[in-house]
């Protein structure tokens, strides 16, 4: 069955169309959870962003044993995180009317063991699955990205629910931008 959602997962990346591109290609180095973005047009106002790394995430609650410690909960962890994006304002950022691009997404969270933490799971590993709004604003070689929005987790125990609001803030050098 988790073979089936992560190509309907796909799939549904990847309808956002075809066609010239107005966004441009960039592959990024991020600062606050570590990892290299690359982000790669797919239309006009439409990228897939595909980001690995080691990361912070917090707990979800229902992943987790009844011998996890009391509080907030938190670990870094592996991750690759796919985002389909398509951005809505890129006619304002282009006439200077606005600095930051606005975007709606389905983001896919995938999260291995971990690394260190407080978070004691029923398994190794989580995945995360919904609909995202961001913004995304460039400072010369340096990009400023968040995200929110709500999230069904699940691991593959079969045990998920809904988060109400999953964000997502990093800071990130641009080793190569519009290639």
């Amino acid at each position: 069955m988790n073979k089936k959602l992560v190509f309907l997962i796909l799939l549904l990346l990847g309808i956002f169309g075809l066609s010239n591109a107005q966004t441009e290609k960039e592959l990024r180095l991020n600062i606050i959870n570590p990892g290299i973005a690359w982000e790669n047009p797919i239309g006009k106002i439409t990228t897939i962003e595909y980001n690995i790394g080691i990361g912070y995430n917090y707990s979800y609650p229902d992943l987790n044993t009844i011998y996890g410690e009391p509080g907030f909960q938190g670990q870094i962890a592996p991750f690759v995180d796919i985002q389909g994006r398509r951005y809505y304002n890129l006619d304002r950022v282009e006439s200077g009317k606005r600095k930051s691009k606005k975007f709606l997404a389905l983001r896919y969270l995938f999260y291995g063991p971990r690394i260190a933490g407080n978070v004691r799971t029923d398994e190794n590993y989580s995945m995360a699955i919904g609909p995202t709004w961001g913004f995304k604003r460039n400072y010369e070689r340096w990009t400023l990205l968040g995200s929110l929005g709500p999230t069904y987790y699940f691991d593959l125990t079969g045990t998920g629910n809904v988060f109400p609001l999953n964000f997502e803030i990093n800071f990130g050098y641009r080793l190569k931008g519009n290639l």
